[in-house]
């Protein structure tokens, strides 16, 4: 982490939809091949968490989890910062796509 704080925006309760990048190539692949020419395909998993989660799960993974306060900071929230970002996927999800990786076992691989 290289000495850096995590700093989050707010209070860290925005969520935010984390995809695992293979999961994303798989979903070009079936548009690719399943889509129809000219519709537009929203890709969007369920791994959605909260940008607070996201820090205690990193630091959790450095070995850092009992040593929160020393290393997670906070900022005043931007005034366009929204507190979440959903987009529907459905129409991906018609053509068989399905997302593999879950958020743990993604970060944990990255």
């Amino acid at each position: 982490m290289k000495g850096m704080k995590l700093t989050l925006h707010g209070d860290g309760s925005n969520t935010r939809n984390f995809m695992y990048v293979a999961d994303v190539a798989n979903a070009f692949d079936v548009i690719l091949h399943k889509g129809d020419p000219g519709h537009v395909y929203n890709i969007g998993g369920c791994n959605e968490v909260a940008n607070l989660q996201v820090a205690k799960d990193l630091l959790k993974i450095f070995g850092l989890e009992k040593e929160e306060e020393d290393w997670i900071t906070f900022v005043p929230d931007r005034k366009f910062n929204d507190l979440r970002y959903t987009i529907d996927s459905s129409k991906l999800h018609a053509l068989g796509w399905k997302e593999q990786m879950t958020w743990e076992e993604g970060l944990k691989t990255t």
